[in-house]
């Protein structure tokens, strides 16, 4: 009987805690500030050059962003860094921005405007990649 009452209660427990919304996701409330970002991704082979795709809101925009990492000895210039989002469900190609370079154990990102959006009720994620390498898709932004 107790095996039961335990497997009951996990199962109840389990049930319940995936009814909301996912732990990662930020719910952004009118007016106010907040921004989400992707996990790491790496270049192959090289686990010295990384980045993350972010989304970012405030009072009035949407700004997508790719902040890029070089724990390297030699100064990083990918040929591009390219930027999407997705809004609520729908992908959209924003931009592909030139001239990064990232030095030698140091962190940048794209400009905050090269990709904007003016700020409306929905669901956002940003994507981010440099040249055709691995693609970060942040967690979800939700702005209401």
């Amino acid at each position: 009987m107790k095996r039961f009452v335990t497997a009951v209660v996990l199962s109840l427990t389990g049930l319940f805690a995936s009814a909301g919304i996912a732990a990662a996701d930020v719910i952004v409330p009118p007016e106010q500030f907040g921004h989400v970002c992707s996990g790491y991704q790496y270049l192959p082979n090289d686990r010295t050059r990384y980045w993350q795709a972010c989304a970012w809101a405030d009072d009035n925009e949407v700004y997508f962003t790719v902040a890029l990492g070089n724990a390297g000895d030699i100064t990083w210039a990918p040929g591009e860094v390219n930027i999407g989002y997705y809004k609520s469900g729908a992908y959209t190609f924003c931009k592909s921005v030139t001239g990064v370079r990232i030095a030698p154990h140091s962190v940048g990102r794209t400009p905050s405007n090269s990709c904007v959006l003016t700020r409306v009720r929905a669901a956002y994620q940003a994507i981010g990649y440099p040249n055709s390498d691995s693609i970060a898709k942040s967690d979800t932004l939700q702005v209401q």
